[in-house]
């Protein structure tokens, strides 16, 4: 496996109590394979990229996780452990574009930068030059117009781009795109979804895509995680778990996706979403037993005591889920 990442497990301080946001989180991303990291809003998917990239805010703390990268290991509890691979074996894409740009300095001064912390010593003419090109394989019209100017020139799906030709230049072992399309309309996200792709076949590296949208991960990854409340409950290919999910919770955000060629009542007003009824368990108390407990459709009562441990779903031995149901099987 290109990247590897065992037993996370990451808390927030506040105040006088302590969130655990994190709990024993593994992973594993071959090289050129797509991972998605699904599960709903604080679920921790975007706490996992933080603690990976060094980023986590002041008042969290990795407890415990080790990552290995590019053949390398590294202690997470560290706070600075993977810093020195920022830019060079690690790039990242945010949701909002503007977080990884500085409205300060021209795009092409920061694709520049990149080449410089990756390649010292280099030529400036040349660094130019490789920017440049790097901005029409992402297929960013003028690229020699679009080098002098500033972030806030640019579209969304512009910026994106941009993003990405950093990617390309840093030439990562591992990219981490962090709901890479929120902010932009379907054409320019299949768009920029196409180009994170490109990106991985032109260098191979290990991508980890971090999304509310199945339908995302059903295009375009090779592999599922589902987070719940800082818990991996799942984890297989994307085929494997789309055909026989294995947790409940996995079983219904796929019930919530809405199919595109979905029937619509002409009244809108007669439509109906389907959700999942109550809330996230609080952070500061995490319940006994399973932590899906107190929303699972299938619960028992040993499932508000015991804490499962993870079964093989069916006869896939890379595909797994944490349910109590599966133990028998």
């Amino acid at each position: 496996m290109a990247i590897s990442v065992r037993n996370l497990s990451v808390d927030y301080n506040l105040s006088h109590v302590t969130a655990h946001a994190l709990r024993d989180i593994s992973l594993e991303i071959g090289k050129g394979e797509i991972l998605g990291l699904v599960g709903e809003s604080g679920s921790g998917k975007s706490t996992v990229a933080f603690a990976l990239m060094g980023l986590l805010a002041n008042n969290a703390k990795v407890t415990s996780g080790t990552a290995t990268i590019g053949g390398r290991s590294y202690d997470l509890t560290r706070r600075d452990a993977t810093a020195p691979l920022r830019g060079r074996g690690m790039a990242m894409i945010f949701q909002d574009p503007m977080l990884s740009l500085n409205p300060v300095f021209t795009v092409g001064t920061q694709l520049c930068e990149v080449l410089r912390r990756r390649l010292p010593g280099g030529d400036r003419k040349a660094h130019v030059a490789m920017a440049e090109e790097a901005l029409a394989k992402v297929k960013l019209s003028d690229p020699k117009r679009r080098m002098g100017q500033y972030p806030h020139e640019l579209s969304g799906g512009m910026r994106q781009r941009v993003v990405i030709a950093m990617a390309l230049l840093s030439e990562p072992v591992l990219l981490i795109a962090d709901e890479p399309t929120t902010a932009l309309d379907v054409t320019v996200e299949a768009q920029i979804m196409r180009e994170i792709v490109s990106l991985r076949d032109r260098i191979g590296c290990a991508v980890l895509l971090i999304t509310h949208s199945l339908g995302l991960v059903t295009e375009y990854c090779d592999r599922i995680s589902v987070l719940y409340a800082g818990e991996r409950l799942e984890h297989g290919t994307v085929k494997q778990v789309q055909q026989q999910p294995g947790h409940p919770y996995t079983r219904m955000l796929f019930d919530c996706e809405v199919a595109i060629d979905r029937q619509r009542a002409v009244n809108v007003t007669e439509n109906r979403f389907t959700v999942i009824p109550g809330e996230l368990p609080d952070p500061f108390r995490r319940p006994s037993g399973c932590i899906f407990n107190g929303r699972c459709d299938v619960s028992f009562d040993a499932c508000a005591t015991t804490v499962p441990d993870e079964f093989a779903v069916g006869d896939a031995a890379d595909h797994g889920a944490r349910c109590l149901l599966l133990a028998g099987s």
